[in-house]
C-alpha cells in the first residue's frame, strides 16, 4: 500500500481539455492498488496477470465517472473538434500523450524498483486510454468484442493485424511480458531511472498510439469487420 499511496505526490495529474494539473492521484482510482499488484506478478514472470491489467485499463478506459479523468469518449470528441484531417488529429493526440505518459515515466522513475509497478500501471492505463479514443474517432464502438481485442493487441505493441483470437493474444502477452525486461533494468535506478523511464514510456505510447491509427483509422484490417473466433 505504501508505494501506491505515494502516487499523488510524484505523478497525479488531469488533463481535462489538453491542461496540465498535477492533482490527480492515480491510486484513488478503482482497482488500482489491486493492478500494482498484478503487475508485480508480470515482473515476476507471471504473463497471464498481464490481462487482468488490460482488462483494468480497458474498463478505466471507457469509464465516464473517474475523478479529474476524462473517458476515452470525451478525449476523441476533444481531438475530433481540433481542425486537420482525422489523421493529423489522430497525430495530435497521439503526440501530446507521448509528453504526458513520457512526463509521468520521469516521475515515477525517480523512485526506481519501489515504483515501477506504479509506473508500468500507470502508462498501461494511459496508452489504452489513448487507443481507446482513437479508435472511437475512427467510428469504432467500444463494446464491440472485436474492437476491445484489438485495443489489447495494440496496447501489448503487437503488430498481428490478421487475427483476433484468443491463441495471438495470449503470445502477444508473453512477448511483451519479455519485454518488461528491458524496461526494469531501464527504469531500475533512481534518477538516473527518471529520464531513461520518461524516454521509454514516450516511445511505447508512440508505437501503440500508431498502432491504433492503423487499425481504427488508416488500414483498417478485415478482421475487424468478421465474427471473432
Amino acid at each position: 500500500m505504501g508505494c501506491v499511496a505515494c502516487m499523488g505526490s510524484m505523478a497525479g495529474w488531469t488533463d481535462r481539455k489538453g491542461g496540465m494539473d498535477m492533482k490527480l492521484d492515480f491510486s484513488g482510482l478503482p482497482g488500482f492498488e489491486q493492478a500494482a499488484g498484478w503487475m508485480n506478478d508480470v515482473l515476476k514472470g507471471d504473463a497471464g496477470s498481464y490481462s487482468l491489467i488490460l482488462d483494468w485499463a480497458y474498463k478505466m478506459a471507457a469509464n465516464a465517472d473517474l475523478p479529474g479523468l476524462d473517458s476515452a469518449d470525451e478525449l476523441a470528441r476533444e481531438y475530433l473538434a481540433k481542425s486537420g484531417t482525422l489523421a493529423e488529429r489522430t497525430d495530435k493526440l497521439i503526440k501530446d500523450y507521448q509528453f504526458k505518459t513520457g512526463l509521468m515515466g520521469a516521475a515515477t522513475g525517480v523512485g526506481g524498483m519501489m515504483t515501477l509497478p506504479i509506473n508500468l500501471v500507470s502508462s498501461t492505463l494511459l496508452q489504452m486510454r489513448m487507443a481507446a479514443a482513437i479508435a472511437l474517432m475512427g467510428g469504432w464502438r467500444l463494446e464491440d468484442e472485436k474492437v476491445k481485442k484489438a485495443l489489447i493487441l495494440c496496447a501489448l505493441g503487437s503488430k498481428v493485424m490478421n487475427k483476433l483470437t484468443a491463441t495471438v493474444l495470449e503470445k502477444a502477452m508473453q512477448k511483451a511480458a519479455v519485454k518488461l525486461t528491458g524496461k526494469v533494468l531501464g527504469k531500475s535506478l533512481p534518477l538516473m531511472g527518471a529520464v531513461l523511464s520518461g524516454a521509454i514510456d514516450a516511445t511505447a505510447t508512440k508505437t501503440i498510439g500508431k498502432a491504433a491509427k492503423q487499425w481504427f483509422i488508416t488500414d483498417v484490417p478485415e478482421v475487424l469487420n468478421v465474427t471473432v473466433e
